[in-house]
């Protein structure tokens, strides 16, 4: 499809489009990408709103409607002494969110932008936190941004693990706080899952969570100092916030299950050796139902299989263990180790 065609038809059926948007359906460069929504913005068909890569562009018509008209709240805080609440109806009040959100979507906004903000003031170490909002007539958009320690390095040090990429395999399975005594480490996990959109940058390393795929990516990027968090969600959402909790919560309210994505945390190679399923495992043992999602996964190895379905297991007989996702060939080694046949 051409270029400028393809653009238009993304913006046609979201709300607006982002260059990484365009290039992650064609290969093209970011000049000539730049070209055709200049092109597009002088023949009266976008408008631009932002700089640079974070630039997004509305369909022309759709902002006549007043989508694409953004309300910001902007204010950086000092830590010490700083409420989460007190911050969010600062933001509501000047946002009038209270009138613009749906009461999902409020209940939802207040509950991850003071999840995230209470992680800045307790987790980051750092003297002030910045805090940016915004709606611009289809999603409420807020983001989060420290100059502290880094969520990644944090972890690392507190774990004793070996890089960033650990760290952050370990945050997403939840219930993993560097401050357990204050914190159940909920607040990253079920605030990714509720999110239409999620990012987390920190250190070397880019966390997307995009639910409207859904699929989530990892990748490494200029090192930047501290955490930037960044969440957005449709103004008029109906996604019930409970019904996350329950699906991830038992009879007692205990948080006890997770959602491993088994592709994001590959650093190199296959998925073949014991010591990665090793990886993966580490401080699983705290929960009680566990989703190992292999989409995106072509194979396993026959010891990183035997690992998680046969020695975790026979270790662990008390944790479900579920699959989802599998292609043919992962299928047959988890059978396989299923089993109780041993690896050649």
């Amino acid at each position: 499809m051409e270029t400028k065609a393809l653009i238009l038809k993304l913006v046609k059926s979201k709300p607006f489009v982002q260059s990484r948007d365009v290039l992650k359906r064609k290969k093209i460069s970011r000049q000539t990408l730049a070209q055709h929504f200049r092109e597009l913005i002088e023949q009266g068909k976008l408008i631009k709103k932002g700089e640079t890569r974070n630039a997004r562009y509305f369909l022309a018509a759709k902002a006549k409607k007043g989508i694409g008209q953004i309300s910001v709240f902007k204010k950086s805080f000092f830590i010490e002494g700083l409420g989460e609440d007190r911050v969010f109806e600062e933001t509501n009040l000047k946002l009038n969110l209270k009138k613009i959100l749906s009461k999902e979507g409020l209940e939802i906004g207040r509950f991850a932008f003071t999840e995230m903000l209470n992680n800045a003031i307790d987790h980051s170490r750092a003297p002030k936190v910045a805090v940016e909002a915004s709606c611009d007539g289809i999603h409420f958009h807020f983001k989060v941004e420290d100059k502290g320690i880094g969520a990644f390095e944090n972890l690392k040090n507190k774990f004793k693990l070996r890089d960033h990429f650990e760290a952050c395999e370990l945050m997403l399975k939840g219930k993993q706080t560097t401050s357990p005594e204050f914190h159940t480490g909920q607040g990253i996990f079920f605030t990714s899952k509720i999110a239409d959109w999620f990012r987390l940058e920190s250190a070397n390393l880019l966390l997307t969570v995009d639910n409207t795929l859904p699929d989530l990516f990892l990748k490494e990027t200029k090192k930047i100092r501290g955490t930037s968090v960044s969440f957005r969600i449709r103004q008029k959402t109906k996604k019930d916030l409970k019904a996350l909790f329950d699906e991830y919560t038992d009879s007692d309210f205990e948080f006890d299950k997770t959602h491993i994505t088994i592709h994001l945390v590959r650093k190199e190679g296959s998925y073949v050796s014991r010591s990665e399923a090793k990886r993966i495992l580490f401080r699983l043992d705290q929960f009680k139902r566990i989703l190992l999602d292999f989409k995106h996964v072509a194979g396993i190895g026959q010891g990183f299989a035997d690992e998680i379905f046969r020695v975790f297991h026979s270790q662990h007989p008390e944790i479900t263990l579920e699959p989802i996702h599998m292609a043919e060939s992962v299928r047959f080694m988890v059978e396989r180790a299923r089993g109780g046949q041993r690896p050649l």
